[in-house]
C-alpha cells in the first residue's frame, strides 16, 4: 500500500492531504505547509517553511526556503522562485514561447514580490526585491529592486 503525503512527509503540514495530490519524486521542505486541492508534480522541489496555497499547480519547478505561494497559481515546469519571494493569489507563469518550441523558464530572484493576478511570461527574469504590481503581464526582465506594473508591465521606480 502506498505512503500517504502525511507518512512520506511527517513535518509538512497538509490542510487537507485527502484532497492533494503530491506525485512521486517531490521533495518538500521541513516546517511547509500545502493547501487543499493542489497537484504537486513529480519533480517539484519545495524548501523549508514554504506555503503552497489551496488549488495550486505546481509543476516540476524549484522553489526556495520561506515562499509564499498563494490560492490559486501555476508555476510550469522549469521554474525557479528564489528564498523569501512572495506569490499573490491567482499568478501564472508561462515557458513556451511558441507553443511547442524551445521552452524558456522565468526566474524571480531572492525577496521578491508578484502581486495577485500577474502573468509572468517565458525567460523573464524579475530581479531579487523586485515588486510586481498586482493584475502585471510580465513581458520583460524586471531589474533587481524596481517596481513594474501594467499589461504589459513598465519599470515605473527604480532602485
Amino acid at each position: 500500500m502506498a505512503q500517504s503525503s502525511e507518512e512520506r512527509f511527517p513535518n509538512v503540514r497538509f490542510y487537507n492531504a485527502a484532497l492533494t495530490e503530491v506525485q512521486d519524486d517531490v521533495a518538500i521542505g521541513d516546517g511547509a505547509r500545502v493547501g487543499s486541492m493542489a497537484i504537486l508534480h513529480a519533480g517539484a522541489r519545495i524548501g523549508t517553511g514554504t506555503t503552497i496555497g489551496s488549488h495550486c499547480n505546481i509543476c516540476a519547478c524549484t522553489i526556495g526556503n520561506d515562499v509564499s505561494i498563494q490560492t490559486g497559481c501555476h508555476i510550469t515546469r522549469g521554474v525557479v522562485i528564489e528564498d523569501g519571494v512572495f506569490v499573490g493569489p491567482h499568478v501564472t507563469t508561462l515557458n513556451d514561447k511558441l507553443q511547442g518550441g524551445p521552452l524558456s523558464y522565468p526566474h524571480i530572484g531572492k525577496g521578491a514580490r508578484v502581486g495577485g493576478g500577474s502573468t509572468i511570461l517565458p525567460g523573464v527574469t524579475i530581479g531579487a526585491g523586485a515588486i510586481i504590481g498586482a493584475g502585471s503581464v510580465v513581458t520583460k526582465d524586471v531589474p533587481p529592486g524596481a517596481v513594474a506594473v501594467g499589461n504589459p508591465a513598465r519599470v515605473v521606480r527604480q532602485p
